[in-house]
C-alpha cells in the first residue's frame, strides 16, 4: 500500500537484535506501531517489551536515527559506510559514541542495520537490528 506524505498507518512490527560478535539474540519488540510518512522519511515510535524504554525511529534515504528514552537515554545516528557520533546519557553522565555503519537497508517492509561501536578507534561492540513490518491484521 502506498503511503501519502503525513499519512498514519498501523502495522505489526517485530524488532530483532543480534550481537555481531557473540551472536546473542534479543527480541526487542513485537506488536502494533503507528507509522508516519513525512516526505522521504518513515517515522515510528514504540515501547520496548520491558515496558521501560520508548523508542523513536526516523528512517530516510540517507540514514537512520534512533532516540531511546528509558533508564538510559540514547541518541544514535547511522549512515551507510560512515562514522557517525551518538550519545548515551545515564546516571553516570553522558558518554559520546563513535559508530560505524556497515549496512543500512530500508525497503517497504524491512529496515536492516548493522554497525559497530568504537572507542579510541577500536571496536567495543557491534549489533545487527532488523525492523520487520507486516500489515496489521487487527
Amino acid at each position: 500500500m502506498l503511503m501519502i506524505s503525513g499519512e498514519n498507518m498501523k502495522k505489526h512490527l517485530t524488532v530483532k537484535q543480534k550481537h555481531r560478535y557473540t551472536n546473542e539474540k534479543n527480541l526487542m519488540f513485537e506488536g502494533h506501531v503507528n507509522l508516519v510518512k513525512k516526505g522521504s522519511s518513515l517515522c515510528m515510535e514504540y515501547v520496548e517489551k520491558d515496558g521501560v524504554a520508548s523508542v523513536n525511529i526516523v528512517a530516510d534515504d540517507e540514514g537512520l536515527r534512533i532516540e531511546r528514552k528509558g533508564e538510559v537515554i540514547s541518541n544514535l545516528h547511522f549512515q551507510m559506510n560512515e562514522k557517525t557520533c551518538g550519545s548515551v546519557l545515564s546516571e553516570f553522565g553522558t558518554i559520546d559514541l563513535e559508530i560505524y555503519t556497515y549496512k543500512y537497508i530500508r525497503k517497504d517492509n524491512i529496515i536492516a542495520l548493522e554497525y559497530d561501536i568504537l572507542s579510541g578507534g577500536e571496536v567495543t561492540d557491534g549489533y545487527r537490528i532488523l525492523w520487520i513490518l507486516k500489515e496489521d491484521q487487527a
